[in-house]
């Protein structure tokens, strides 16, 4: 299988954020997996953890929406996308 992957991580209201690239592999055991497992039991998650997607990041990029390039404001953007999720 391929591990490149590419998450993108957006604000929904102003509608920035960043592209993040790289290789992920899948944590199932071993002592990285019981180290990362330690980390979130500490801040208080109590989910069952089966496995963890560990990300090598190699690239990162901010990301904008177009509406930007068009010369429209953030508070613009905001208040468009603010009335919309509120819609519904």
């Amino acid at each position: 299988s391929n591990p490149n992957v590419e998450i993108n991580v957006i604000d929904p209201l102003l509608r920035k954020g960043y592209l993040f690239k790289g290789q992920a592999r899948i944590i199932k055991d071993g002592s990285l997996y019981d180290e990362i497992l330690n980390h979130y039991r500490k801040k208080g998650i109590k989910s069952p953890i089966n496995s963890i997607v560990l990300v090598d990041v190699s690239d990162v990029s901010e990301v904008t929406s177009p509406l930007y390039d068009m010369g429209i404001s953030e508070q613009e953007i905001k208040s468009k996308w603010k009335k919309h999720f509120e819609s519904l």
